[in-house]
């Protein structure tokens, strides 16, 4: 039986798990997908575990090691290369490529709306954060980018600027918020209760903005909520990781 997982600490209910079993399933593959709780100190000792296991073929990769794991890795798509991230892990013929389609994931749910904003306001800047933003400034320059962050030096460009967190005069203009922090989530019990967008500041978001979130579980969160209230356009993060498990499957498993 092919070997296969999702790399996380901590991991509560990953969708990549049942999304994966479901194709095994549909191609009546003998395959397995498990959760691969991994220790921050005994991170490099799995991966090079799973570069001698004959058994493992492919391994979804969550939080926090979707950095960290670029540098144990062999090889790389674009999409990681420019994000120096990956989400994802596939073997042959015992080396691991790294591929990052949390990308692709995310321009598939955003699409058909970024022709409407001149403006992205990208809040954190982790694997993700970083991976969104290198694509979409690679392939849309003419926009302008404002990147909330506490921990990335940047240096202030004509097209890129950085603050270390929103104010109002940030969301009085008319933007594409996208969320990539884990604040609303529940990958720890502290970040439930968080929102990216502090409550005081939700009133001074323009009503033709519309607001990504990345996060996924829980599908409704403090964020949600409050932009219900006032009737900004919000988007969760539930399409995205289904598609960058689809395409994920299709990398280790079938086309590329």
């Amino acid at each position: 039986m092919i070997k296969n997982g999702i790399i996380g600490y901590p991991l509560k209910n990953p969708r990549s798990i049942t999304i994966w079993r479901e194709y095994f399933r549909k191609k009546r593959m003998s395959a397995s997908m498990n959760k691969f709780e991994v220790k921050p100190s005994n991170l490099n000792k799995f991966i090079k575990d799973l570069r001698k296991n004959k058994k493992f073929k492919a391994a979804a990769v969550t939080m926090p090691y979707k950095k960290k794991i670029y540098k144990l890795i062999d090889n790389y798509d674009n999409f990681a290369k420019t994000s120096k991230s990956i989400n994802l892990i596939v073997k042959q013929k015992d080396k691991l490529f790294g591929y990052n389609t949390d990308v692709y994931g995310a321009n598939e749910t955003i699409k058909k709306i970024l022709a409407k904003y001149k403006l992205i306001v990208i809040i954190g800047l982790g694997g993700t954060g970083s991976a969104i933003f290198n694509y979409l400034y690679s392939k849309y320059k003419r926009k302008k980018y404002l990147l909330i962050s506490k921990k990335f030096v940047f240096k202030n460009s004509g097209k890129i600027k950085i603050k270390k967190k929103l104010t109002k005069n940030v969301l009085k203009d008319k933007s594409l918020i996208i969320n990539c922090s884990p604040l609303g989530s529940n990958l720890k019990k502290k970040f439930i209760s968080k929102s990216p967008i502090n409550k005081s500041l939700i009133n001074s978001i323009n009503k033709r903005s519309t607001v990504f979130d990345i996060i996924y579980s829980p599908e409704k969160t403090l964020l949600s909520k409050m932009l219900k209230k006032i009737k900004i356009n919000y988007i969760n993060g539930k399409y995205m990781n289904t598609v960058q498990a689809i395409r994920s499957l299709e990398l280790a498993f079938g086309k590329k």
